[in-house]
């Protein structure tokens, strides 16, 4: 399944725009769907590291299967109190 993932903060700047469309495995894993977007990136994959995937509602644990459909956003993490 193709999926558009969002792009926020660092990862805006990588210069793939505010969003990539990614192709993804059946009941594919937050996991797998941050590798389908590092390879992507190609050499500015570094960028995720630290990111998680959220949804619409949550953010995906690695082991969490990515919905078929919604709203999917890579973070990165924030500092700051």
């Amino acid at each position: 399944m193709t999926r558009t993932i969002e792009l926020y903060g660092r990862l805006r700047g990588s210069g793939l725009g505010d969003r990539v469309k990614v192709e993804l495995p059946p009941r594919a894993t937050a996991r797998q769907a941050l590798a389908a977007l590092k390879t992507a990136l190609g050499r500015r994959g570094n960028l995720l590291d630290g990111c998680v995937l959220a949804t619409g509602d949550d953010v995906l644990a690695a082991a969490d299967l990515v919905p078929d459909g919604g709203r999917l956003a890579a973070l990165p993490p924030v500092c700051g109190g």
